[in-house]
């Protein structure tokens, strides 16, 4: 028998790559006519259910600033009773950090109750992990405000003092960092 030449070869013994990226190309091309590239995106209608308007959202915080910024605006002194009562609605409808920026305003200006309100929020006896925006309790924080209080003649302050240093002093004794580190404090 004697040997073909190439030319004369079967089609079906030719080399099958060459039948492989014919088809791959000519998928390519057909996903790339047929796509949407290019095209605008159908339009949403804003009161479709489920969307959200992103012009609505604030950063947290920013209720309590815009507040504090109207309070300061107006020339007149603070009522921090208000912005006591303003703080205790953020807290109670989830929104914290509106909440501890107004707690913090008022006790910086003097108010007892939003002094004692930062205390609880950080008291390691008191502490809530679901209305304090700190990942757990900081004793030298709750002190720090109790103390503030304290100084002010607010005597259930002076008594969360005497409960913090009691706190410290049981918890030192099982090596907790925090409560030597309050102790230092005494």
């Amino acid at each position: 028998m004697s040997e073909m030449s190439e030319s004369e070869r079967p089609a079906s013994r030719r080399n099958p790559l060459i039948w492989i990226a014919l088809v791959v190309i000519g998928l390519i091309i057909y996903l790339f006519l047929n796509s949407d590239r290019g095209s605008q995106p159908p339009k949403v209608e804003a009161s479709v259910a489920g969307t959200i308007e992103r012009n609505l959202l604030l950063p947290p915080g920013m209720r309590a600033r815009q507040f504090i910024v109207q309070l300061r605006e107006s020339g007149d002194s603070y009522a921090l009773s208000m912005v006591q009562d303003r703080a205790d609605q953020f807290l109670q409808s989830g929104n914290l950090a509106d909440a501890h920026l107004l707690y913090f305003f008022a006790a910086r200006e003097g108010h007892l109750q939003a002094m004692m309100k930062l205390g609880e929020l950080a008291d390691p006896t008191l502490f809530r992990a679901e209305d304090s925006l700190l990942d757990q309790a900081d004793a030298i924080q709750a002190y720090k405000w109790y103390q503030k209080a304290a100084q002010l003649g607010y005597q259930p302050a002076a008594d969360r003092v005497t409960n913090l240093h009691h706190w410290a002093l049981a918890e030192s004794r099982f090596g907790n960092a925090e409560a030597k580190q309050l102790l230092l404090n005494f």
